[in-house]
């Protein structure tokens, strides 16, 4: 399932990593919150929750009854797949990470504004986004604080076409937990194998 999420996920990568660039029109997170998401394609559903707050995200997802916690750290550049039934974690490099997903770089990706919507009862600003090698496109909305709530996205690899769509729900805007962000002390540090396989276990939605 994961694996068939991988290239409409990693378009949204792509999107979602030209936020903080002075030539892209999207806006990035100013507020600290947490959600529920789901993730929909025709591999099926993936629920999960969703923590942010500036420079520190968190995403639990549970899949076939496992349970698996991404942390990523932009302040630090580092991200940490944790095992919470092992009580075992994995650290990434996020350049690692990014280059073994086959992310695409920022400037790849065309983006557009094209409206306004209300989704899950908050305004969102939408956006149309296409990559310049016609391997995808899709659209994103965003609220006023930044936070990306839904993304619609194709992609296309020779004639396979896989949609996805990711929508945060029950959203709830204030402090979170700093130890939200950490590797808890009693976790063991296992062998790395890459950044591909821990980015694929636990990939989310970047505010």
């Amino acid at each position: 399932m994961l694996t068939r999420l991988a290239l409409p996920l990693s378009l949204c990568l792509a999107a979602l990593a030209a936020a903080p660039s002075r030539s892209a029109p999207l806006p990035i997170a100013t507020v600290s919150y947490s959600a529920d998401r789901v993730i929909e394609s025709a591999a099926g559903t993936i629920s999960g929750k969703v923590y942010s707050a500036r420079g520190m995200e968190r995403d639990e997802m549970n899949v076939g009854g496992m349970t698996s916690v991404m942390i990523l750290r932009h302040d630090k550049q580092l991200g940490y797949m944790l095992m919470p039934a092992q009580h075992m974690y994995q650290q990434l490099d996020f350049a690692q990470a990014q280059k073994q997903s086959g992310t695409q770089a920022a400037d790849q990706v065309d983006i557009t504004e094209v409206g306004s919507e209300t989704i899950e009862g908050h305004a969102t600003t939408k956006y149309k986004m296409v990559m310049k090698d016609g391997s995808g496109g899709g659209f994103i909305w965003i609220t006023s604080e930044g936070i990306a709530i839904k993304m619609d996205v194709l992609s296309k690899s020779g004639r396979e076409k896989t949609r996805m769509t990711l929508t945060l729900t029950n959203l709830k805007v204030g402090a979170q937990d700093p130890q939200l962000f950490e590797v808890p002390a009693d976790y063991k540090a296992m062998p790395s194998f890459g950044g591909m396989q821990g980015l694929g276990s636990g990939l989310f939605q970047r505010h």
